[in-house]
């Protein structure tokens, strides 16, 4: 495995307080030689909107937005991007949206698209976690759509910390270190900053939860954030996830 740094990071930086272990599955770890490693920092671009298809990526380590820029220069986040996320998969050929590094330190391993396909059509198991990859990009935003769907501010920042804690934690946890700043959570769920801020501020009123640091939330009343029904949105991942940010991923795409 070829390891490049795109930054001055240093190589055991942290990331943040709980660190969601990427453990790979046997398929991908199979994979090492086909693959580059890669460094960014803060706001680097992995690649471009609108580029060429020629890899497929991988977080091992700290996080990453796909998002896309609007006509009135609006950033609209569709995906967070964890350990073990694959994506960059794109569409006739093309990413239509970017890819940045929300942390600093993220790592990323890129593999050549054509060296995968052809990897794929003579292994089963590649062929299966490359589906099971894409499946979990579309499941994403899936569940983001929903969660946009909701009705008020509070309801859709609620449903957000419940589910980025459940991805960080590997279940349903009652504490979460955000990797992501409020303008990014507002970019997100379609919202402004002013009202991420008062959304949190009125969850911790209401006692649902409680600030403990800039990105730090403790969540007293886990039913209230995740409203009734949600359980559906979560589903389990395969025997690959060994560590505790990978027991339980959450629905939501590439």
């Amino acid at each position: 495995m070829i390891i490049r740094n795109s930054s001055n990071v240093r190589v055991n930086e942290p990331i943040w307080t709980h660190q969601r272990d990427a453990t790979p599955k046997i398929a991908w770890g199979g994979l090492d030689s086909l693959g580059v490693r890669t460094r960014y920092a803060r706001s680097q671009e992995v690649y471009k909107e609108c580029s060429p298809v020629e890899c497929w990526y991988r977080v091992e380590f700290g996080a990453a937005r796909r998002f896309s820029t609007r006509a009135d220069g609006k950033r609209q986040i569709v995906d967070l991007l964890l350990p073990a996320d694959v994506f960059g998969f794109g569409a006739h050929g093309r990413h239509h949206f970017a890819v940045e590094a929300i942390l600093e330190g993220t790592v990323v391993t890129r593999y050549p698209r054509c060296r995968l396909e052809a990897l794929a059509e003579s292994d089963p198991r590649v062929a299966r976690e490359l589906r099971e990859a894409a499946c979990q990009a579309m499941s994403r935003l899936h569940a983001l759509i929903l969660n946009l769907g909701r009705t008020t501010a509070e309801e859709k920042v609620g449903h957000f910390l419940v589910k980025i804690a459940e991805r960080l934690s590997g279940g349903p946890a009652a504490y979460v270190v955000l990797p992501l700043s409020r303008e990014e959570i507002a970019d997100y769920l379609a919202l402004s900053v002013e009202t991420v801020s008062r959304a949190l501020t009125q969850l911790k009123r209401r006692g649902v939860i409680r600030l403990t640091g800039t990105r730090q939330i403790r969540i007293l009343d886990r039913n209230s954030l995740a409203g009734a029904g949600d359980d559906c949105l979560a589903i389990i991942d395969g025997p690959h996830s060994t560590g505790p940010y990978h027991a339980r991923r959450l629905v939501y795409s590439d």
